[in-house]
């Protein structure tokens, strides 16, 4: 048979069970509460919720010159923000790309020395 101090320990275990429960309820209920007062909010600014997808009221239908004033707008932003060209802080220390000159053959130079070859994408001991 139970005594008064396993009946003690029942009612605290059940309390304590049953206050998690009260409070996991009054959780969630506010939380319902909040979402819809902001489906109401945006109901009253014209974007109306439900279940089965978002209805947005405008004030005025989109053409065609719309949307591609919006496209350009979106390519102009785009191209704006790459670095495609743009010359960096860490690329002032280069010199720029020699202009691209006809170079005599190597029958015709008159110094009698080996000329040394230099690729389109290599640098030379003095470039650096």
């Amino acid at each position: 048979m139970a005594n008064w101090l396993d009946m003690i320990s029942l009612l605290v275990t059940v309390s304590i069970f049953g206050g998690i429960i009260y409070v996991i309820l009054l959780v969630v209920r506010s939380v319902s509460d909040g979402v819809e007062s902001a489906k109401e909010g945006l109901k009253t600014k014209g974007v109306h919720i439900t279940d089965k997808g978002v209805a947005v009221k405008t004030s005025r239908r989109f053409d065609r010159e719309d949307y591609v004033d919006a496209t350009q707008r979106g390519i102009v932003k785009a191209v704006g923000a790459s670095s495609f060209g743009k010359r960096s802080d860490s690329d002032v220390h280069l010199s720029p790309a020699p202009a691209l000159t006809s170079t005599p053959s190597s029958s015709s130079t008159s110094s009698g020395g080996e000329k040394k070859k230099r690729g389109l994408f290599k640098r030379s001991a003095k470039d650096s």
